[in-house]
């Protein structure tokens, strides 16, 4: 039984004491009623209203039982409420680790096996982990269910034992898998030092989450409030900043397309990549405003650029694409300062694809009758991108930075060939990006996607850079 089963049989009993003793007290009284008051009317009265009362007590401690339940129904362990307040009670934090655990592949364990047999595998994985944690002598651990895929516990232990027990519990549990079903997990942890706002150290639990999946970038110590500070004076006090990398079109030998690559600059932690504040742009709403003041910004500095016949391409939120407002921004911030739309490509990547494809093909339509172009970005990568292709009226791909990594292996060779020959079929342009190398180059070129970029064409630059360079 684990220990949140315990718990609520415990939190149960209590209950039911507090339902019987009153029911006790009440017969007692009821025999001995009329020995301590003289018999009358209204005395008689009074004692038979006991009975509703009581009876309105048992209904509310049964009825309130039930909505106070510490643990979750499906896994046993505490509900998320429940191990928050925990985590919010620890007394000492400076010895206290917290765990953030989640099962990567939940979602498609439920639609390979359906809803019911993915429940059951996290009942097992959660009876999986308590006895894991018993055996290396970790008793009574709070164990609260965070989300649909997720887990939250904390053990008085360092965090460096603990790292290394958790690794060996993973691995074994992504090698055997639980009822012949293969499950993929990830944890972070943290001292529950970090900070006193529970909050924030969740928040700070899952980017490390989000970073063990991105190796290019390390994410700065930053907390949620601190995010969101850093974001509010970058908007506020236009503390944006660009570099602009080219890149090469095969068929004219020139550089025909200018990415633009957003930089925000913060005193405490300095230059900071797009990259790495998107998610907390992201959870904290701020896609639109954010997108809005990186044009707002862009389109004043590349006035000089706009002399010369080439393209800028601008990654984008989805979320602030699908936002009818910020084309009715776009197109007015480009009429006031007579830019053609049809030289800018808005690049797009999302993990999940958007429910409602029909819709957002046409708002796509709509950008571009207007004159943008549209690129998906990581193509083939560990997103949406190949079902966006199906739906999507796409101008550019710009494939994911593994088939360049990978390119000295037969399969991704040919993958990237042929997948260039698809979309070229399909009259959509390609672009090969992280090309740092001359024999990678070559290679590239045999390849014939529409453009190439990396540090073999060009090296991210400022605009002055940018400028001696094409003009």
């Amino acid at each position: 039984m684990l220990y949140s089963e315990i718990k609520e049989r415990e939190n149960r009993f209590i209950t039911a004491l507090k339902i019987a003793f009153p029911f006790l007290l009440l017969i007692g009284y009821f025999f001995h009623a009329f020995q301590l008051f003289p018999y009358t009317s209204v005395n008689f009265i009074l004692l038979i209203l006991l009975i509703p009362i009581y009876v309105y007590y048992t209904v509310y401690l049964i009825y309130h039982g039930f909505q106070t339940t510490l643990i979750d129904p499906t896994t046993k362990t505490f509900t998320r409420m429940e191990i928050m307040t925990k985590i919010e009670n620890i007394k000492d934090r400076e010895n206290t680790t917290i765990i953030f655990l989640h099962v990567n592949n939940f979602s498609d364990i439920n639609e390979r096996y359906g809803i019911h047999n993915g429940d059951i595998l996290l009942f097992h994985f959660i009876q999986k982990l308590e006895f894991f944690l018993r055996e290396h002598h970790f008793k009574n651990v709070s164990i609260g269910r965070y989300s649909n895929d997720s887990f939250l516990f904390y053990i008085k232990n360092p965090s460096k034992e603990l790292r290394h027990l958790l690794t060996i519990f993973t691995k074994s549990v992504q090698n055997v898998g639980i009822s012949n079903i293969e499950i993929k997990v990830d944890f972070s942890l943290l001292s529950a030092a970090y900070d006193s706002d529970t909050k924030n150290i969740i928040e700070h639990l899952l980017m490390l989450i989000e970073e063990q999946k991105k190796s290019e970038e390390i994410m700065p110590n930053i907390k949620l409030n601190q995010f969101q500070m850093i974001i509010d004076e970058a908007i506020k006090y236009h503390q944006l900043f660009f570099k602009y990398q080219p890149a090469l079109s095969l068929k004219t030998e020139k550089i025909e397309i200018v990415e633009v690559l957003t930089r925000m600059e913060s005193q405490t932690y300095g230059l900071l990549s797009k990259q790495q504040i998107q998610r907390i742009v992201n959870h904290t709403g701020y896609e639109k405003i954010f997108d809005e003041k990186v044009f707002e910004l862009l389109v004043e500095e590349i006035l000089p650029l706009m002399e010369k016949e080439i393209f800028f391409s601008i990654e984008i939120s989805p979320v602030t694409l699908r936002n009818l407002s910020f084309k009715h921004y776009l197109t007015t911030l480009f009429e006031k300062k007579n830019l053609a739309p049809n030289r800018f490509i808005l690049e797009i990547t999302e993990k999940k694809s958007y429910e409602n494809m029909h819709r957002f093909k046409e708002i796509i339509e709509s950008y571009q009758e207007v004159g943008f172009k549209i690129a998906l970005g990581n193509f083939g990568g560990n997103n949406c991108s190949f079902e966006y292709l199906k739906y999507l009226p796409i101008d550019l791909v710009k494939f994911d930075i593994e088939f360049t990594k990978k390119m000295d292996d037969s399969k991704y060779q040919q993958l990237l060939l042929h997948y260039v020959e698809l979309i070229q079929t399909l009259h959509i342009q390609s672009m090969v990006k992280f090309v740092d190398k001359e024999a990678l180059l070559e290679k590239m070129k045999e390849i014939k996607p529409d453009y190439i970029q990396g540090f073999c064409i060009s090296k991210p630059k400022n605009l002055e850079q940018i400028i001696g360079d094409i003009l």
